[in-house]
């Protein structure tokens, strides 16, 4: 398995904000929260980079609204499993990416303590046929 740092090219897109219902308790699925999401998109190589063809690359206004989708009418428990069904997406919808890795954060998570935010890191790669 190769890590986000063996693809040369890489598209992010980082900080996106959102206001979703992710959450385990009861208050959070009712309330909502924000989140935001960091989202980093992988080539072999981006062909783009030599064509200057947008179809030789991966739209981002299309990812964000991938990604805005899943996070705002999402309902799930952990900000693992929505990380996880934001890649997954990604590679389903957008064939020219070769991995991704989301990271998932929540800046008012409900812990009792100072913190910037809670995150979490999903990395996967697309599966060969």
């Amino acid at each position: 398995m190769k890590v986000l740092s063996d693809y040369p090219d890489r598209i992010c897109l980082k900080g996106m904000s959102f206001y979703g219902y992710t959450g385990v308790f009861d208050f959070e699925k009712q309330n909502g929260q924000r989140f935001i999401v960091d989202l980093t998109l992988c080539f072999i190589e981006n062909q783009a980079v030599r064509t200057d063809a947008l179809a030789d690359t991966v739209h981002y206004g299309e990812v964000f609204a991938v990604v805005k989708d899943m996070t705002t009418t999402g309902r799930f428990d952990l900000i693992e499993h929505l990380a996880g069904r934001i890649v997954s997406a990604v590679l389903e919808k957008f064939p020219l990416v070769c991995a991704a890795e989301a990271v998932v954060s929540k800046p008012d998570a409900p812990v009792d303590g100072i913190f910037e935010s809670m995150s979490v890191h999903i990395f996967r790669e697309r599966i060969s046929g």
